[in-house]
C-alpha cells in the first residue's frame, strides 16, 4: 500500500513539473516597431516589464514614462509598481531627436537623470538584491543600445523603438547584473492612455 502511495506522489509530482512553465524569454514582447507601447527584458534571466502602480490617476504611478529633454534627448523610465520589491529601470539617450537611428554607446550613470544627469548615454537600475535595493550603472563600453526606428517628423505618430544588452555595475563594481533581450516600441503620444498591468 505504501508502495502505491508512493508511486502516486512521484506520478503527481511528474505531472506538476515546471516544464510546463513558460520560459523567461517568452514572456518578452515581440520585437516592432509600430509604435506598440511595449517594453521588456530579462533582467539575470528573470522577465521584467512595465507595471502600473494601484492608482493611474497620477502619472507616477505609470509603469513607463518618456521625456524629451533639452529638446534633444531622450529618457525612458520604466517601473514595475505591481511586485512586492519593486524595480525601476532608467535610460538616457544624448541628441537621439538629432542622431536618430543606430547605436548608441553608453557610458558611466551617476543615479542622476534629467539636468542633473551627466551629458551623455547611460542607464541604471535600481532593484532589490542581497536583501536590500541597490543601484546598477552603466559603464564606458558596458553593452549595446540600439535605436531601431525614429519616426519624429513623418507621421502624427512619435515612434522609438529599438533593443538592448547591456551589464550594469554597482557603485563599487563588486556585483553586477545583465539586461538581455531588451526590447521597446513606444509611441510617446498614446503612452499615457496605455495601461501596463
Amino acid at each position: 500500500m505504501k508502495t502505491i502511495y508512493l508511486l502516486l506522489i512521484i506520478l503527481l509530482a511528474t505531472a506538476c513539473d515546471s516544464d510546463d512553465a513558460p520560459s523567461q524569454e517568452s514572456l518578452l514582447p515581440p520585437i516592432t516597431m509600430t509604435g506598440e507601447n511595449t517594453f521588456g527584458c530579462l533582467i539575470d534571466g528573470k522577465f521584467f516589464k512595465p507595471r502600473d502602480g494601484g492608482s493611474t490617476i497620477s502619472t507616477g504611478n505609470k509603469g513607463m514614462r518618456v521625456l524629451r529633454t533639452e529638446e534633444k534627448n531622450l529618457e525612458i523610465s520604466v517601473f514595475d509598481f505591481k511586485s512586492e520589491k519593486r524595480t525601476s529601470l532608467y535610460i538616457h539617450l544624448e541628441d537621439v531627436y538629432l542622431n536618430g537611428q543606430g547605436y548608441y554607446p553608453l557610458f558611466q550613470a551617476t543615479g542622476l537623470r534629467g539636468l542633473d544627469g551627466p551629458n551623455h548615454n547611460y542607464i541604471y537600475c535600481i532593484l532589490w538584491k542581497n536583501n536590500n535595493y541597490e543601484v546598477f550603472y552603466s559603464y564606458e563600453n558596458s553593452g549595446n543600445f540600439l535605436i531601431s526606428k525614429i519616426d519624429t517628423m513623418l507621421t502624427n505618430k512619435r515612434i522609438f523603438a529599438g533593443e538592448f544588452d547591456v551589464v550594469l555595475n554597482n557603485i563599487d563594481r563588486t556585483d553586477s547584473i545583465q539586461l538581455s533581450l531588451g526590447r521597446f516600441d513606444i509611441e510617446t503620444q498614446s503612452l499615457s492612455s496605455t495601461s501596463f498591468e
